[in-house]
């Protein structure tokens, strides 16, 4: 087993704190000794809370979470209204901290692969700097495989290991485009694609395409 993924996605509130905490709750239940990482927030932490009851850890929200701006929006935005540098020694300590201490750790990143943290520095760059293999999630709707290319595209210039995607199916009406979605972006990719039904469950026996 790695020693851990980078969950990521194609744009803000697409799913990825559900994900990676369906993939944690998994960990959990196949015994895997796993931390869970997010190191910015912006807005609140809730995202640690509830990263941290998934995998059942005793860790606070400040460490799970130890770079935080109070406004959301971009990390790099909220810096400068808030007066407030990112500190990226900070979220070295903390990468560090939970994959020395567990087998397996699950890194959620903050919106998609170009949102800035501070003038020159993406999410992008965050993930060179973790060197994890990275999964992309997004939303199973119209529009998703313009983004889903880009996100991809991307990755595979920066020369990351992408693991595959994740359609995460939300509450809306109906919509033709998830009848293909899928298969269309396998047809472009060649990746593993997963469909997460709404409020569905995440099978590591099934698909250890994930995590292995």
């Amino acid at each position: 087993m790695r020693k851990g993924i980078f969950v990521t996605a194609t744009d803000t509130e697409v799913g990825k704190t559900y994900v990676s905490c369906k993939i944690l709750e998994e960990l959990r239940k196949i015994g895997v000794n796993s931390g869970c990482f997010k190191p910015i927030s912006t807005g609140d932490r809730n995202d640690a809370k509830a990263l941290i009851k998934a995998s059942d850890i005793k860790e606070c929200p400040e460490v799970v979470t130890p770079v935080f701006f109070k406004n959301q929006m971009s990390p790099y935005g909220a810096s400068i209204l808030e007066k407030k540098k990112l500190n990226l020694k900070k979220i070295e300590k903390g990468f560090k901290y939970f994959t020395d201490k567990y087998d397996f750790t699950v890194v959620e990143g903050v919106g998609g692969i170009k949102v800035p943290l501070n003038k020159d520095f993406f999410v992008s760059d965050l993930i060179k700097k973790f060197k994890l293999p990275v999964l992309v999630v997004a939303r199973h709707s119209l529009g998703t495989i313009n983004h889903i290319l880009l996100t991809i595209e991307k990755l595979k210039n920066d020369n990351q290991k992408i693991l595959g995607v994740i359609l995460n199916t939300g509450k809306n009406k109906y919509d033709a485009s998830v009848k293909s979605n899928a298969k269309l972006i396998y047809k472009l990719t060649k990746l593993p694609v997963l469909q997460l039904k709404y409020n569905g469950k995440i099978d590591l026996r099934k698909d250890k395409w994930i995590i292995k």
